[in-house]
């Protein structure tokens, strides 16, 4: 889980592979690398040292496709709309939304609305992806610090979960899971086919920038 250093070094990865850690998931690389990865659906990758010609060395990696790793850029490409599902943000709590379109609970009336809004977003996000496994962390810098937050985000997403998999038609099985969890599954469903999935990468993600012309060269 390396989603803060602006820019990763392959060392990182072989560090880590040598450590005896067989996964990875990266940030902060170039906006240019990550659209050009999601063009090709090589945002899942084998991190391999540029001099290694087996694959002793390689790291399977998932490198986010969006520029945060926050809840407004972790539900799927829209914003605005991810934003409604931080349920950080209802009414009165201490942060909003920059449209000012702020969550609502969910509720028996809503539920179906809500949900097949949020699978919209998933459902797009998922487009970037080889597999039908779809990664989508919930949270951000100092979050799920208070009972009420862990109870906001829990229950209302709960309530979507347990609609949308309920929804036959909608041939989705959505779940709570860990990082383990993902990459089992990932990994998984690239096994069952002839030829993997993933394919081999070398090299760094140095200089990192994150629109436009704004680079970060360095640790700050």
């Amino acid at each position: 889980w390396s989603i803060d250093p602006f820019g990763l070094s392959p060392t990182t990865a072989y560090l880590l592979r040598r450590s005896g850690l067989d996964n990875m998931l990266i940030q902060r690389t170039h906006y240019e690398v990550k659209k050009q990865f999601a063009r090709e659906k090589t945002l899942e990758f084998r991190w391999r040292q540029h001099w290694d010609h087996s694959d002793t060395t390689e790291m399977f990696c998932h490198m986010m496709p969006f520029v945060s790793y926050d809840i407004l850029h972790t539900c799927g490409p829209d914003p605005d709309i991810c934003c409604q599902f931080d349920f950080l943000r209802l009414s009165g709590s201490r942060a909003t939304c920059s449209k000012g379109i702020i969550p609502v609970e969910i509720r028996d009336e809503n539920v179906e609305e809500r949900s097949l809004l949020l699978l919209d977003q998933y459902r797009k996000k998922s487009q970037l992806f080889k597999t039908n496994v779809l990664l989508v962390p919930l949270g951000d810098d100092f979050r799920w610090d208070s009972s009420s937050e862990w109870d906001n985000q829990h229950n209302n997403y709960e309530a979507m979960f347990q609609y949308i998999n309920s929804q036959a038609h909608l041939n989705t099985d959505i779940r709570w899971a860990t990082l383990s969890d993902y990459f089992t599954q990932a990994r998984s469903e690239s096994e069952t086919r002839s030829v993997g999935l993933f394919p081999s990468l070398s090299g760094d993600f140095f200089t990192y920038a994150d629109k436009d012309d704004d680079y970060w060269s360095g640790y700050f």
